[in-house]
């Protein structure tokens, strides 16, 4: 009944008004402690438009067009680290999460102990190149768990790493003495180290448990492998979350840039078989991608990287469908700068 009571009064807000902030919140736990519940009472006092989606619940994980409609995504999945939709529910790349995040645009902060647990089991796991923690998250590695990987003892707190990007930010310690079960990552260069293991006389001190990855011309994502909903007390998560979305705002706001305008993206045929045309209209000179996706949000083919086009120009490119490709839906999307542009295909 508590979550249902959460659902309704988010959801009364769930059109965002143009210019305010607004946050998509996704309970992605099956925990009966309301963990969730409780990190989405914390933006409502702080007067965040938020809209609620329990994921874990409806079996069901927002869509790539739910997520675009909101400035920024925040991903709780608590302490339940069993059949997340993160992962689509089966423990696989989650293709809605993949073609968000494959947009510059997009703004996600992910919040849980067992996400890689869920996925990988026990540490350690290295990633690379294809991997989604490695493509997406800037994590080369799912290092270790506290407790597990300390001799059953678990994380006394974890601290701001030094250099990290976000001001105000301070020690977290947990409504317990210690904290079982939460992640540390090895980072690629190109991520922040964000929050680490304390403290100095612990045995795993120092290892990151909180990873920026905001790569040129990619989203923007900040990953903790701890649960920030079993953190002290009330006014400590209110306080963090709003140092966190406070400076979020601020970076959108610097690095933002003119939209450029597609006037039309077309894919033809529709269906097709052996050969796919994609023509685009520009309003604005820009430089444009355009790639093939598949329904799992993998990608198939580049047809242009960084190509570029003049204001008003219509330009096209043919795809030569390669031999043994399955039939199905595809997605053709077109980008340049903060905008993508997405035209479904089905090859029949």
């Amino acid at each position: 009944m508590q979550k249902l009571l959460y659902i309704l009064l988010f959801w009364a807000v769930a059109s965002p008004s143009f210019g305010q902030f607004s946050i998509l919140f996704v309970d992605d736990t099956g925990d009966a402690f309301g963990n969730a519940e409780y990190l989405a009472s914390a933006l409502d006092s702080l007067g965040y438009e938020t809209v609620y989606i329990d994921a874990y619940g409806s079996a069901a994980s927002p869509t790539v067009d739910q997520m675009n409609e909101y400035d920024l995504v925040i991903w709780q999945a608590s302490s339940w680290g069993l059949d997340l939709q993160f992962w689509g529910g089966a423990n696989a790349d989650n293709g809605e999460l993949i073609q968000y995040l494959s947009q510059p645009s997009a703004n996600l902060w992910l919040i849980g102990n067992d996400v890689f647990y869920d996925r990988y089991g026990a540490a350690p796991v290295t990633f690379q190149a294809g991997d989604f923690p490695y493509d997406f998250l800037g994590i080369s590695k799912y290092d270790v768990q506290s407790y597990v990987d300390d001799g059953g003892f678990g994380v006394p707190l974890v601290s701001p790493d030094l250099g990290q990007p976000i001001p105000g930010l301070t020690d977290i310690n947990w409504q317990f003495s210690t904290l079982w079960y939460a992640d540390a990552f090895e980072i690629r260069p190109e991520a922040q180290s964000v929050y680490v293991f304390g403290d100095n006389s612990y045995s795993l001190a120092g290892k990151t448990s909180g990873v920026w990855y905001h790569p040129p011309g990619g989203a923007r994502v900040l990953t903790y492998g701890f649960d920030l909903a079993l953190a002290n007390n009330f006014e400590l998560i209110k306080s963090h979350m709003d140092s966190v979305i406070t400076w979020w705002q601020g970076e959108l706001t610097a690095t933002q840039s003119p939209v450029f305008d597609l006037q039309s993206v077309q894919a033809t045929p529709n269906t097709f078989s052996d050969r796919l045309q994609v023509k685009v209209t520009a309003l604005e000179t820009a430089l444009l991608n355009v790639n093939i996706y598949n329904v799992d949000g993998r990608l198939v083919a580049q047809l242009a990287t960084q190509e570029a086009v003049r204001a008003g120009e219509e330009k096209s490119w043919q795809w030569q469908v390669p031999a043994g490709l399955s039939n199905g839906l595809y997605y053709c999307a077109v980008q340049s700068g903060k905008q993508v542009k997405t035209v479904k295909v089905v090859k029949g």
